[in-house]
């Protein structure tokens, strides 16, 4: 008897919610018209319909909510670290010995290509140099001699004679010039225009030959080397603008151009190196300086649809499209996603609904009863019956 009882009040219960959900059933009237339930149209009642409200909902017709695509372009964002070195860099290194007399630079950080940094002791090249010039000047004389006497006709002296003067001269001309050029070495130059580094010398030390003196660093511009994945090189190109950061200079941002990228994959990490240059005239930024650096690309607009619309098969990717009630499945080619968007390839025009909610239940040709639409047009509150609402929520 209690089985009996129970299976009562589930029936019960079961009718109750049917009644609730979906009325009582129409019965045909005497001129064959079919009468509509209370709830499906008539005043007072709800009227939501597969195309929009005012409509009865077609038999079988699947709950689903809509969203209006959008043709807008998106933003790709790289982003990778760094390291900063100077445009020029110079290891100065000695290629002649000799005792240090004087260092000119001692807290001087910039210097000019061409400036004595260092003087070695040079008395015995400034000795050779005068003992070359003297020579110079005696074989110059005794040319500028023969030269008058030959123009004077006098035969005394030979054509022998005039081209060993020539030779002398030149001879003279030669030992000049290296005991010039032994005597400037003495001299140590910067090669380069930049900032010093620190020089560990005084006078009085003794520098040998391929000792290295200081570092050279030209920093109006700073490179930075960075790292890309594969997927970037279709947008690598020289003079490309990027962005940088340094935790070294809180706030502050650093435009730069691409001045070079390498021209394969590096097979291990999947990266092309690439190369930027920001000018640097204030010299705020160093070498051996750690950089974020930021790239950013603006897509063609694409159509742009909420991550949920789509679906995932065999066959490929694809959306529902929404029209008079009825929904088919439309193929189209993923390109990004950001965040809930997805920017995908297809034959989609501004404007047009795809489903967003309830795609796992749709077949081509199907009809659809819109529940709601996504944010930027939902439908009227009061075109939705309440068991849609239940059922958008549910689902």
């Amino acid at each position: 008897m209690k089985h009996l009882v129970s299976l009562a009040a589930a029936i019960a219960v079961i009718a109750a919610a049917a009644l609730s959900q979906f009325g009582l059933p129409g019965f045909g009237l005497a001129d064959g018209t079919p009468q509509v339930s209370a709830g499906q149209g008539e005043p007072g009642g709800p009227t939501s319909a597969p195309g929009g409200p005012g409509m009865p909902r077609a038999p079988g017709a699947t709950y689903v909510t809509t969203a209006a695509i959008e043709i807008k372009p998106y933003t790709d964002t790289y982003s990778a670290i760094g390291t900063g070195v100077a445009n020029k860099s110079v290891s100065l290194v000695s290629d002649v010995s000799g005792q240090i007399t004087d260092v000119l630079v001692d807290g001087t950080p910039d210097v000019e290509a061409g400036d004595i940094l260092i003087q070695l002791d040079d008395t015995v090249e400034r000795i050779n140099a005068d003992i070359a010039l003297t020579n110079l000047d005696k074989a110059q004389d005794s040319l500028d001699r023969y030269v008058s006497l030959q123009k004077a006709n006098s035969g005394v002296v030979t054509d022998v004679a005039m081209k060993e003067a020539y030779a002398e001269v030149a001879v003279a001309k030669g030992n000049l010039a290296l005991a010039e050029d032994t005597l400037s070495r003495r001299a140590i130059r910067a090669p380069i225009s930049g900032k010093l580094g620190l020089i560990d010398l005084e006078p009085g030390d003794y520098l040998s030959s391929g000792t290295q003196i200081v570092t050279i660093n030209d920093t109006g511009t700073i490179l930075i080397s960075f790292e890309l994945p594969e997927r970037a090189i279709s947008i690598l190109e020289t003079g490309k603008p990027i962005q940088a950061v340094t935790l070294s200079k809180p706030g502050a941002f650093f435009q730069g151009t691409i001045t070079a990228f390498d021209s394969v994959i590096d097979e291990a990490t999947r990266t092309v190196t690439v190369r930027a240059a920001i000018e640097n005239p204030d010299g705020a930024l160093w070498p051996g300086m750690t950089f974020a650096v930021l790239m950013e690309e603006t897509s063609e607009p694409l159509a742009a649809v909420p991550a949920l619309a789509m679906t995932w098969s065999r066959e490929g990717t694809k959306v529902w499209i929404e029209e008079n009630g009825t929904v088919q499945p439309l193929p189209v080619t993923f390109r990004k996603r950001i965040n809930d968007t997805v920017w995908v390839e297809g034959d989609l025009d501004e404007g047009t609904r795809v489903v967003v909610d309830g795609v796992q239940k749709l077949r081509p040709g199907a009809s659809v009863f819109v529940s709601g639409s996504g944010p930027e047009n939902a439908s009227e509150p009061d075109a939705q019956p309440a068991s849609a609402t239940a059922a958008q929520v549910s689902g």
